[in-house]
Order: structure tokens, then C-alpha cells, then sequence
């Protein structure tokens, strides 16, 4: 059906949330959408838009439609076509949560960040357990820097039609503030990836500090095991975890909440990582004999609901300006496909990919470096978390954590953000790179 498809289109994670459109009532085969659902199967999307305008004109009292047809048309990037469709139902039907959340949806991917959020809010009043409208909430209040009730917010994510995989820890007590004196607690990822895992890191060793666990045991990724196992006061850094006894447990994303983070609190001191000594001197000496300043290069991102190339990732060839730059090394810091664009033209890259094989190698390369130039993934939350000059080339919709319009971040010190001036304009945040570059 169209509209469990829809659902799965857009399901946000915890950096990067879109809009996720609403379903419909549960009526299976009912109205417009087992047909245009297997009309979406086939990649036929003229086709639903079809189907269901057709449907409007003969039922255009039928809101669910109109809610369903409208997300759909904001995750096609039709932003007009879905405003032609949604803000005049809206008229006529004030109160219908499914509208209200996806006219939010497209208010947010017209970066209309207020109306978003009275948008949200409004759909929030109608049904007061719209879990999904509770977490993009958060992710709007969370870019304008509303980071304690934003934070409060996303705990909704537990309650998404997209349960974690990981989800075995929540039959463990959850701490909850108790004395942790001679107690073992497991902090884990519940939500989101390397990037999520790394940024929200931070926390631990003020949790081990603050709260005084008798074990702290951080089941992370196995690529970041290495990492973590060197954060003051975590005992255990694992990966796999089955019979392993402890007393409560916490998710990694909620410690902010835990710790009533805002703009003004966050534990954002840096360096709060760092690799193995022996691997930070193993790449002083492969790298001794570059020249000039060695620049650290990630060009490419997640991918995400079968796109061909993530809206985060930059084109290489588009950097090859870089070779502009007097006396510089580049370094490849690329993992995944992104690598087939290797070599580029035009600029000499340098490529380790084959001793990169953890969090620690690639932070232990990164100590080395005079500077790190990454889009919106798991090396840039790396190289601010082990405090080295970033820059962050961002896309037009700002992620969660990186706010609207600055090019600082609170959570990285060590960070300078390039930002799209408008939506797939990487020329903008090349040039913007180059002029950053030219000021140091």
C-alpha cells in the first residue's frame, strides 16, 4: 500500500530527519492507494500523481487523501505542487492532524523553520500522541539552538513505526537518576550511526565523573570499540553484547537530556577523544615526508532511501580547485563508494584506505593533520571530537545539530560550516572553502 511506502521513504535519523507523510485510515484497498502504492512500486510516479488527483477532483473532501497526496509531493521535492494541494484542504479542515504534520513537513522543507514548528505544535494539539510529530518537532526546535525541550522531544523516537534492531537493552531497568554507587551501567546507541555515536561520546566521561557508576560499560560500534575503550571512567568499551549483567541502562542519546544540555551547558570541550599513542606516532612517520599543510578530504556521506548518491555528498571533481593551494597534501579520509571517484583530476589525493580499518586508525591519521575538510558524516564529528580545525561542507537543509545560518558549531569547537546557498549548490560551499582556506 502507498501508504506504508511513504512511510518507509523518509524515515529520519537521529542527524537527518525529512518529512515522513502520514498514512491513511487502515482500509486495505480503500480509495486511491493500492492502486497508485503499486503504481510507486514500479517507479511510476507521474502515474500516483495521477491516481490521486484524479481521486481529489471526484472526493476533494477526502482529507486523509489529501494529507497522504501532499507528503507524497513533498518527498518528490514538488514543493509547489504539494502546497496547491495542502493549504487549501487546510482551509476547509483547520484541525486534521495528518495535514497539519505534513503541511509542517513541507514548511520545513522550505526551511520556514517557525512555521514548522507552529505547524508541529498544531498538529501536537489535535492528537496529543502523534509520536512522529513529536520528533520532527524536536529536530525544528533543535536547529533553532532549542536544545532542552528539542532534546526532550526526540525521545519520540522510541515510539516510530521503525524500532532500532539493537532493542534487547530496553528489557534492562533504565536508570533514571538512581545512586549508581557499586552499580553496573550500560550506555548504548538506540538511535542513529557513527556520527550520532561519536558526537553524543562526549557524555560519558561527565556521566563516569558526575554519577560515579561502579561499571561504565559503552556498547558502541565495533569500528569506534578502540576509540571509546580510551574515554576516562568507561571500563568496557564492546560491541557485542548478549549475557552481560547489569544493573540499568541508558541510551547514549538521552545523557544530553540527563545532563539538561542547551546552547549554554553542552559539554563541548575538545579534544574528548583521542587515539592510541603508538598509533598517533605510527602516522607521524608515514606522513613525515608530505609537504606543506596536510588537509584531511571526505567527500561523501550515507546513503539513504535508495538514492544513487546521498544529498550530503559532494562530486570530487567538484574539489579539484583545491590544487590551487600553495604547499598542501591532500588525504583521502573516504570510506564507501565514494572511493570509486578516486584518483581525481586535476588533484593528487593520497589514499590509506587499506590501514584504515577502525575509528582509532582513522583518528590516529587525523591527529597528523593540519586540517580536515569533510561533508556531513562520521570524520567530521571525528576530527571536532578530537579537536582539529574542520570544515564542514553542509547542504541547503541544515542537519539537526549544525543550526540555521552560522558557521560555527557549539558542539565543536574546532569547526568552521560552508553552507549551500541554496538547495544542491555545492559551487557555493567550494567557494566558500577556498575563501575559509585563504584566511588561514
Amino acid at each position: 500500500m502507498l501508504r506504508n511506502l511513504l512511510r518507509s521513504l523518509n524515515t529520519p535519523s537521529a542527524t537527518d530527519a525529512a518529512p515522513v507523510p502520514v498514512s491513511a485510515p487502515d482500509q486495505a484497498g480503500a480509495g486511491p492507494y493500492q492502486a497508485a502504492g503499486q503504481a510507486q512500486e514500479r517507479g511510476d510516479h507521474a502515474r500516483v500523481v495521477e491516481i490521486f488527483r484524479a481521486h481529489l477532483e471526484q472526493h476533494p473532501d477526502d482529507v486523509d487523501a489529501a494529507a497522504t497526496f501532499g507528503g507524497y509531493l513533498v518527498s518528490q521535492k514538488r514543493l509547489e505542487e504539494a502546497a496547491a494541494v495542502m493549504l487549501p484542504a487546510l482551509q476547509r479542515f483547520p484541525g486534521a492532524a495528518p495535514l497539519l504534520f505534513n503541511a509542517g513537513g513541507l514548511a520545513q522543507a522550505r526551511r520556514h523553520t517557525d512555521e514548522a514548528i507552529r505547524l508541529y505544535r498544531l498538529a501536537l494539539a489535535a492528537e496529543p500522541l502523534f509520536a512522529m510529530a513529536r520528533f520532527m518537532l524536536s529536530i525544528q526546535l533543535m536547529l533553532k539552538g532549542e536544545y532542552r525541550e528539542g532534546l526532550i522531544l526526540m525521545r519520540a523516537r522510541n515510539e516510530l513505526a521503525n524500532p532500532p534492531a539493537t532493542g534487547w537493552p530496553r528489557e534492562i531497568p533504565r536508570w533514571q537518576g538512581q545512586s549508581l554507587a557499586a552499580k553496573r551501567l550500560l550506555v548504548w546507541l538506540d538511535w542513529g550511526g557513527l556520527g550520532d555515536e561519536l558526537q553524543f561520546a562526549r557524555y560519558l566521561a561527565p556521566l563516569a565523573r558526575d554519577c560515579q557508576p561502579g561499571e561504565l560499560i559503552f556498547a558502541c560500534s565495533e569500528a569506534g570499540r578502540r576509540l571509546y575503550a580510551g574515554i576516562p571512567g568507561v571500563n568496557q568499551a564492546l560491541s557485542l553484547i548478549s549475557d552481560i549483567e547489569v544493573d540499568y541502562q541508558v541510551a547514549l542519546l538521552d545523557l544530553p537530556v540527563v545532563f539538561a544540555s542547551d546552547l549554554d551547558n553542552m559539554p563541548s570541550a575538545a579534544p574528548y577523544l583521542a587515539a592510541p599513542a603508538a598509533d598517533i606516532a605510527r602516522w607521524a612517520e608515514r606522513l613525515a615526508p608530505a609537504r606543506g599543510r596536510k588537509i584531511g578530504l571526505c567527500w561523501g556521506a550515507g546513503f539513504w532511501g535508495g538514492q544513487t548518491r546521498s544529498d550530503k555528498a559532494v562530486p570530487l571533481e567538484m574539489l579539484a580547485g583545491l590544487a590551487a593551494l600553495p604547499q598542501a597534501t591532500f588525504i583521502s579520509l573516504q570510506k564507501g563508494p565514494a572511493r570509486e571517484e578516486l584518483p581525481c583530476p586535476g588533484l593528487t589525493i593520497l589514499d590509506f584506505d587499506a590501514e584504515l580499518n577502525d575509528l582509532a586508525d582513522t583518528a590516529a591519521l587525523i591527529h597528523n593533520l593540519d586540517l580536515v575538510i569533510s561533508v556531513d558524516t562520521s570524520v567530521a564529528h571525528l576530527a571536532g571530537a578530537v579537536g582539529k580545525p574542520v570544515i564542514l561542507m553542509l547542504k541547503w537543509e541544515s542537519g539537526n545539530f549544525w543550526l540555521l545560518d552560522r558557521e560555527d558549531s557549539p558542539w565543536y569547537p574546532s569547526m568552521r560550516i560552508a553552507r549551500q546557498a541554496g538547495a544542491g549548490d555545492w559551487q557555493s560551499v567550494v567557494r566558500r572553502v577556498l575563501e575559509m582556506l585563504a584566511q588561514t
